[in-house]
């Protein structure tokens, strides 16, 4: 009569017992192979209070020292407010035309240097946040994007006050300076110097959407490339619609810086195939 078909059982009964570890050790090689690619993913599903809770830390975290460094860049204010006028034409004087514009004007200057300084830590700690639901290549993407944003955004706050701030003050304020004698509020001109700084440091955040749209498949090298006269007619568009000023020079600069920015990134995405 014919043998009886073996089933596993009786497979592994039969296998010499020395052997028998050799197939444990391989498939515990394997899973640590496939827990090292993927060490820093944590697929274990958390309760929603848990995610709140740890919200609620990190956004308390964040607030605490964001109050502690307005506090002392208030203390700085002054300083950073002669940082401004020093882009102004020689000669120009500003004037405190009303009770309080000068507390004012101080306490958006410290917000501003507040924000700057803060953007580091909010990015670490949304990194942190997210990082348990990443794989090991999604968190080396998100690593990258979130630590650029303030470096892409102190690029333009100084891109725009070297380069576009200087020759936009000249333009405004030496404007028929011979016929008449100008003397400027501190307000509107703090206004005026922080919102294209700031305007500036949010256009320079375009790679940052690039990179994300690539990496998701959105969209394609090919395509952002054969898109180059809409990108640069829009680059002049947004210009228009961004400067608080309606002059073609501080236009120009920054859709240049724009489209430098767009190409140059195209570039790289491609370079290191992101």
């Amino acid at each position: 009569m014919p043998e009886p078909k073996k089933n596993r059982e009786d497979y592994l009964q039969d296998k010499p017992i020395n052997e028998i570890p050799a197939l444990g050790n391989d498939l515990q090689e394997e899973s640590f192979e496939t827990s090292k690619s993927d060490a820093i993913y944590d697929p274990t599903p958390k309760d929603i209070t848990e995610h709140l809770e740890e919200i609620r830390n990190r956004l308390f975290l964040i607030l605490g020292l964001g109050v502690l460094i307005f506090i002392i860049c208030f203390n700085y204010s002054e300083f950073f407010i002669s940082l401004l006028e020093e882009q102004a034409p020689p000669g120009s004087s500003f004037f405190q035309l009303k009770p309080g514009e000068l507390l004012f004007s101080s306490f958006k200057a410290s917000g501003f240097a507040s924000l700057i300084c803060i953007s580091p830590i909010f990015c670490q700690q949304l990194l942190a946040f997210i990082r348990p639901g990443l794989k090991a290549r999604e968190y080396s993407i998100s690593k990258i994007v979130l630590l650029s944003v303030p470096l892409l955004l102190v690029s333009g706050i100084g891109f725009a006050y070297y380069f576009i701030l200087p020759p936009l003050l000249s333009f405004l304020l030496g404007f028929n300076s011979s016929v008449i004698e100008s003397r400027y509020g501190i307000e509107h001109f703090v206004n005026l110097c922080l919102s294209l700084l700031m305007i500036t440091g949010i256009s320079f955040q375009i790679p940052i959407l690039i990179v994300v749209l690539t990496f998701f498949k959105l969209v394609t090298i090919k395509q952002l490339l054969s898109i180059w006269r809409y990108v640069t007619v829009g680059a002049f568009v947004l210009s228009a619609f961004l400067t608080p000023t309606p002059d073609p020079f501080t236009m120009s600069i920054l859709a240049f810086a724009i489209l430098g920015l767009y190409f140059s990134t195209v570039l790289t995405v491609k370079i290191f195939k992101i």
